[in-house]
């Protein structure tokens, strides 16, 4: 997992994954593309993750924070 990565996967990419996915139109995509940005940015204010970026089988994937992995560990 990266380790230094805050955001790497930019509206741009998100919306050309979602057209690929669920076959959106260029206007939905984009516009789901910007909400799914909101609610990743809102998640990392909250601590809940770093960042977000596509691996390498091209699946978006998110970074949890040092504290959530950490409350996961104690379970």
């Amino acid at each position: 997992m990266p380790t230094n990565i805050s955001q790497s996967a930019p509206v741009e990419s998100i919306a050309r994954y979602l057209k690929q996915i669920h076959g959106y139109d260029q206007a939905r995509a984009e516009c789901e593309a910007r909400q799914v940005i909101a609610d990743f940015k809102k998640m990392q204010s909250l601590g809940y993750i770093r960042g977000w970026y596509f691996d390498s089988d091209g699946h978006l994937d998110l970074i949890p924070s040092d504290d959530v992995l950490g409350r996961l560990h104690e379970k």
